[in-house]
């Protein structure tokens, strides 16, 4: 139910996907504009490392790269370019490797992670009261408490990353051979159960401290507890989005990531405001004409807690 009700609610607030677009490509325009005095240095960089990994192969196959390239080998390129970019980056000049690094890294998933709460936010007036908000004046309202957020969820997830990238340079090193017969199965497994696991821990984290009105450090064991009266099912939900993904991109090639990105990140925050309305027993619009009854808080809590809402 949660992810039915978080396809409708993405279609009714469809307009949401645009604005949030707008903002990441706004996002991206910063980024790329902190890096432009080192252009040439990176422009020369990539350029090598596109020819040497023939990436150009690797984005235009799909159908589970059986056509050109095997998934495996595509997987290994894509990988071995990216760490051949960092390598030979930090070794023509560490400082700018270092710039390089805050920039992508630090700078750029804090401004997603603003996005991500601005995006929420809006949901929270529409669920709650079926109002919609502008982009730019919850940003605005909220700036403090996204950037308190996108600070503290970008030192949190640092493990859940780590683990993930070490997981996908795995999936890399078992091309060729018989477990090649079975990689494209399990670089759409094991990833999305990467992506699942962490996205259950934080999930709760930004609407609590929107439905709450508290501030990060309060907010996160108020999402956790919200997140664990529906553990399982938040998991699979959060499982079932990223499988459909991962089978797309495969399916249709990566450069189909074009489209499905814009769309995916609006469903995951609006996911995670349905798990969190539907946790609470909180009523909320699915659309304008809709309004969804879960059950109350007392029956869907564990028994031992539920003795103090007598």
């Amino acid at each position: 139910m949660m992810f039915k009700n978080s396809l409708k609610l993405l279609c009714a607030n469809f307009d949401k996907v645009w604005k949030l677009l707008i903002y990441q490509i706004l996002s991206w325009g910063i980024v790329i504009a902190l890096l432009a005095p080192f252009y040439s240095t990176f422009a020369d960089i990539a350029t090598t490392v596109w020819a040497e990994y023939n990436l150009g192969s690797v984005f235009t196959s799909g159908t589970f790269y059986g056509l050109s390239v095997s998934v495996g080998e595509a997987l290994f390129s894509v990988l071995g370019a990216i760490f051949a970019f960092i390598k030979i980056l930090f070794t023509t000049n560490v400082w700018i490797g270092i710039y390089f690094a805050i920039i992508i890294y630090v700078l750029r998933s804090i401004l997603a992670d603003v996005g991500r709460f601005v995006t929420c936010e809006m949901m929270y007036g529409y669920m709650a009261t079926s109002t919609k908000r502008s982009f730019t004046g919850t940003l605005l309202r909220t700036l403090r408490k996204s950037l308190s957020y996108a600070g503290m969820k970008l030192l949190f997830v640092l493990p859940f990353n780590a683990i993930i990238v070490a997981g996908v340079y795995g999936l890399s090193l078992l091309h060729g051979g018989a477990l090649s017969i079975l990689l494209p199965i399990l670089i759409i497994i094991i990833p999305s159960l990467l992506l699942a696991f962490k996205e259950t821990f934080i999930c709760g984290w930004a609407p609590a401290m929107i439905v709450f009105d508290c501030n990060v450090f309060k907010a996160f064991p108020k999402g956790m507890s919200a997140v664990l009266r529906r553990g399982l099912r938040v998991f699979s939900t959060a499982l079932i989005i990223f499988l459909l993904t991962f089978l797309l991109a495969m399916a249709l090639g990566l450069y189909a990531l074009i489209i499905i990105l814009p769309v995916l990140f609006p469903l995951i925050y609006i996911f995670e405001m349905v798990m969190f309305f539907s946790s609470q027993g909180m009523r909320f619009y699915v659309d304008a004409d809709t309004i969804l009854t879960p059950k109350r808080l007392e029956e869907v809590d564990k028994i031992d807690n539920a003795k103090y809402l007598l």
